[in-house]
């Protein structure tokens, strides 16, 4: 059953991931989108290998432990502590006591109707009183003896306490220390209760038996050994062990999770005081039929380690935590490992394929909701019994947001400075920086130039595509170099024309100037495309620039997925205008009456008639220029050698 709701939530974090991915795959799968997939894949597998093969393992398993904290262990009924409390050292004097007072305890106990009692106490020195504990101990019956593990055989353990299992144990020992002969011999079993802790010292697991081999045989631990006398002889696996109906699936180290449930005053388990045992002062039924666990939980006793669920567990603790999930099977299993790698990559391909996402703010949220959803997997899955690592699940899913966030930036510097190859310096550091954006539908004086090839149509009916395509080349990257230089926008290409912008860039007020200069620049530079526009065409370049200056709207104009920084306005249609009339002027460059007012000092002109234009009800007046003057050409100078 609990392998079904694992299999279930698993199956709707899948269906909660896919229905991300398809969101944010709404574009066409592009090599883009791919290229975001792989992140969130790489970035899974990575996060896992760092953690499982360098010392963030441990930092983990800190992350684990305290996810487990939220998991309710739930103590078995059949399960009592008597614990040597405070009260038990204050009434009895200094610990370690007179071991006939474990012998009155076992009267006491037998009395109230016990089953087993397993001590988690070490008898080690012979006294004079084990001859009272080892007849007490043969009048209960099931009396378990814990005993230490040890680097070298100390005495042959006794074989009627040992284990013959049909297959080897990943932990192995040379032998254990044994109790006086006296106990050895009056006792039911022995166990060992050496904790086995982490190398951070967490005690994390306890495994069921090791392997003595001066012995020749299995020890099993106090817990097993305790099961054992309670239950029965169990059946045996590599990976499990099984009481009749009950099976209890076991760790690489035949071991089981230890889970004490915290209790910051007291053991967190069921438990009666040693001296109110002594004194008959407890209910029998809190014993009757049942495993009493024996040991110390005095705060003065060192016996003491911390575990998953308890920053400070006492050694009882920590073999009762092991008693109850063998008496009850309920203890949270690790989901296998291939299993916790496919439920990241379910996170992390939409974590990074949200970067797709039209506006950052909607792939940081969705970023959000995929960690939250992630943590409340892993405390679903908690509930149910199974262990997810949440801190690989989250470290991917950080590293696939945070190199796919940068994938992102990447790849928009990369589209500015191919922006740049469509569009002058001043608007891509415009649209680069929020703190410069050109305001919507602003009002502005600019000048405008227009351009335009003479009898290029009947040109480029004569020649071959690819021979139209190089001439416009090359006259197209001469002529905007020198708009780049003067400080122009190219707004856009015109078949074989230009619409070029001037006043645009923040704080240029001196645009009508650049642009005449840039006009007669752009004149000038035509002798340097002749011989080849000749060589293909027999006729030599000409073109015609009209400018104008005036109020126009500059701004983005456009639909929400496709705009483009322009100029509307009557000065714009002018400028247009000027630049068709100059090819039945026979003039290479006309400007407007507002242009030449503004650069009169500059240029050589003469008035034109005024004439009536489409789109003007009133006549207009034309200069036509003819060549700069003095000052014009010092000011050209200045601009070609700084660049400003």
């Amino acid at each position: 059953m609990r392998h079904l709701l694992c299999a279930c939530c698993c199956y709707y974090a899948l269906n909660y991931a896919a229905a991300k991915l398809k969101t944010v795959t709404r574009m066409h799968w592009t090599g883009e989108s791919k290229r975001f997939i792989t992140v969130g894949i790489l970035s899974a597998l990575l996060s896992f290998a760092a953690v499982n093969l360098t010392p963030l393992y441990w930092l983990s398993e800190r992350v684990t432990d305290g996810l487990l904290r939220k998991f309710r262990q739930v103590s078995h009924p059949d399960l009592t502590l008597v614990v040597i409390d405070d009260e038990s050292l204050r009434a009895l004097g200094r610990f370690p006591f007179d071991r006939t007072v474990y012998a009155r305890m076992l009267d006491r106990l037998k009395a109230a109707g016990a089953k087993v009692v397993a001590f988690d106490i070490l008898f080690v020195e012979p006294t004079p009183s084990d001859k009272a504990l080892a007849e007490a101990m043969k009048r209960f019956g099931k009396v378990i003896l814990g005993v230490n593990l040890s680097l070298k055989s100390e005495g042959k353990v006794p074989r009627r306490f040992l284990l013959s299992p049909d297959f080897p144990l990943p932990l192995k020992v040379a032998g254990a220390t044994l109790p006086p002969e006296p106990l050895l011999s009056a006792c039911y079993s022995l166990g060992f209760v050496y904790p086995f802790p982490d190398r951070d010292g967490v005690c994390r697991s306890l495994p069921l038996a090791v392997e003595l081999t001066e012995a020749g045989g299995v020890i099993p631990s106090l817990s097993l050994a305790a099961v054992m006398a309670f239950l029965g002889e169990p059946q045996m696996s590599p990976n499990s062990i099984r009481w009749r109906n009950r099976v209890i699936q076991l760790g690489s180290d035949w071991d089981i999770p230890v889970l004490p449930p915290f209790s910051p005053e007291r053991v967190g388990f069921p438990s009666i005081s040693l001296v109110k045992v002594l004194e008959g002062e407890f209910d029998p039924e809190l014993v009757r039929g049942k495993l009493v666990l024996v040991g110390m939980g005095a705060s003065g006793l060192s016996d003491r380690l911390p575990t998953s669920t308890d920053p400070l567990a006492y050694g009882v603790e920590i073999h009762g935590a092991a008693i109850s999930a063998l008496l009850t099977g309920k203890f949270p299993k690790h989901i296998p490992f291939w299993l916790q790698v496919l439920i990241a990559l379910a996170f992390c391909i939409p974590a990074s394929g949200s970067l797709l996402l039209p506006r950052f703010h909607q792939s940081l949220l969705a970023f959000v909701g995929l960690t939250l959803a992630a943590y409340i997997l892993a405390l679903l899955l908690l509930r149910w019994g199974f262990v997810l690592a949440l801190m690989p699940l989250l470290l991917s899913l950080v590293m696939a947001f945070v190199v796919a966030t940068g994938l992102l930036l990447e790849i928009q510097r990369f589209a500015l400075e191919r922006i740049r190859a469509y569009v002058a310096q001043p608007v891509t550091e415009a649209i680069a920086s929020p703190q410069e954006m050109l305001r919507m539908g602003e009002r502005r004086e600019i000048t405008i130039l227009f351009s335009d090839i003479r009898n290029f149509t009947q040109i480029a009916a004569t020649l071959p595509p690819y021979e139209v395509v190089g001439l416009l080349e090359s006259y197209f990257n001469r002529m905007t170099e020198i708009v780049r230089i003067y400080g122009g926008v190219v707004d856009k290409f015109l078949g074989d024309g230009m619409m070029v912008l001037f006043g645009v860039s923040f704080g240029q007020t001196d645009h009508a100037q650049r642009a005449v200069l840039c006009a007669w620049q752009m004149l000038e530079e035509l002798s340097a495309v002749n011989w080849e526009w000749e060589r293909v065409t027999g006729s030599p370049l000409r073109i015609g620039i009209g400018i104008n200056t005036g109020i126009a709207i500059i701004g983005e104009i456009g639909a929400e997925w496709r705009k483009e920084l322009t100029a509307l306005g009557a000065a714009v249609n002018l400028a247009q205008r000027l630049e068709q009339l100059t090819k039945d002027l026979g003039a290479a460059l006309l400007i407007g009456e507002n242009t030449y007012y503004k650069v009169a000092d500059l240029v050589v002109a003469e008035p034109l008639e005024p004439m009536t234009v489409k789109g003007f009800d009133q006549p207009i007046v034309a200069y036509k220029v003819t060549g700069l003057t003095e000052l014009g050409q010092q000011i050209r100078r200045s601009i070609l050698a700084t660049g400003v």
